[in-house]
């Protein structure tokens, strides 16, 4: 009689020889095959001309490795990492493969992925995933804090009275599941692919990315750091600035274009790198400064501190003392200070304005300033 192991692995084999020979070979060349089903905004494919085999990682689930690939642009430069996967998902002692190719960012951030024509993704019932699945599953998996995160497949079934049996894969023995999924975990999966959202999600956001993330530093390069700079992805822009030091400074457009970006973490790490030599220089803490009434609170302290390097920048800052908290009040009225009372006349009448002002809450601390 056929064990359960020799009846279901047969059909799992069987589909997977359901290769193209035109597949086969762009497999082999570590490319994508096919279009992606969804791709983060920001993230194009037109530009990749090759690929290179970057590392083996790990299915957390099945003991398998799968191949990552880094693609590069046609001026040789990382764009992506890839990586063609085959699965098996083994549900109620029924083995079927889950074809993808996935998609990482150079941080290790998933951002896509895409399905074979031939080897559509489908349902615990066979039915095909509809356009608004791939969306659900998309999401989810662009999710770091999923709910899967650190579950076990106990915890994602009600498993009471049920036996689980092992179903040998490919020669390696794989939980065959079966049981109703939890209330809690239905609404973040697409429905009737559960271990499928389960498998993937894992599989995006576990050992490849991990090494992902280990393998940047031998690739970053002051290239990739200006492309990084450049970027829409404010991931990329917050790492390029934790990387840069002194005279990476120099080529400030850049930087002032991330700092525009309004990300409060990465405006703080350009003010505390920022050298004081160019601080002192008008065309940087310009338009710096002109940004102030629009700044996050920290930014904007940061900022006030910094004055004592940038005097110049002080006069127009008396347009916004309203705006200012306690602390801020206190830092720039300190700086104001150094001149010696000699205050630009339009300074002297916005403090007076503001030492007037009923509805400002601080002002008793501008009076106590100007009186002499």
């Amino acid at each position: 009689m056929e064990s359960i192991s020799e009846r279901y692995r047969k059909p799992c084999l069987s589909a997977f020889l359901l290769w193209g020979l035109g597949a086969w070979w762009m497999l082999v060349a570590g490319l994508p095959v096919n279009k992606p089903t969804h791709l983060r905004s920001g993230f194009k494919l037109e530009t990749v001309s090759k690929s290179e085999g970057a590392f083996l990682f790990l299915n957390p689930d099945t003991s398998i490795t799968h191949q990552m690939n880094l693609l590069y642009s046609s001026e040789g430069e990382p764009l992506l990492y890839y990586a063609a996967i085959n699965t098996p998902v083994c549900i109620d002692g029924i083995c079927k493969p889950v074809l993808v190719e996935m998609y990482w960012d150079l941080l290790g951030d998933y951002v896509g992925y895409g399905e074979y024509p031939n080897q559509p993704l489908t349902k615990y019932d066979h039915d095909p995933f509809l356009s608004e699945d791939h969306e659900k599953l998309h999401g989810l998996l662009l999710d770091r804090n999923s709910i899967l995160d650190r579950k076990s497949l106990d915890d994602l079934y009600d498993l009471r009275g049920v036996s689980q049996d092992k179903i040998a894969y490919n020669g390696v023995e794989i939980d065959g599941i079966s049981g109703a999924t939890k209330k809690e975990i239905t609404a973040s999966i697409v429905s009737g692919a559960l271990y499928s959202c389960y498998r993937l999600w894992y599989l995006a956001h576990g050992d490849a990315s991990r090494k992902i993330r280990e393998n940047l530093p031998a690739i970053y390069s002051d290239t990739l750091a200006r492309q990084f700079l450049r970027s829409g992805q404010s991931t990329y822009r917050y790492y390029a600035v934790r990387q840069m030091e002194g005279a990476d400074f120099a080529d400030f457009a850049p930087v002032m274009n991330v700092f525009e970006e309004g990300n409060p973490l990465v405006r703080k790490h350009i003010l505390k790198k920022l050298p004081d030599s160019l601080l002192q220089q008008s065309d940087i803490y310009g338009p710096l400064y002109e940004m102030f009434p629009d700044l996050d609170n920290g930014s904007k302290t940061l900022l006030l501190k910094k004055l004592p390097l940038a005097p110049a920048a002080a006069p127009p800052l008396s347009d916004h003392l309203i705006e200012m908290s306690r602390n801020q009040l206190l830092i720039y009225l300190k700086q104001l200070a150094k001149s010696g009372g000699q205050l630009p006349p339009e300074v002297r009448d916005n403090l007076e304005e503001a030492a007037q002002n009923p509805d400002f809450i601080y002002a008793y601390l501008i009076q106590d300033f100007l009186i002499p």
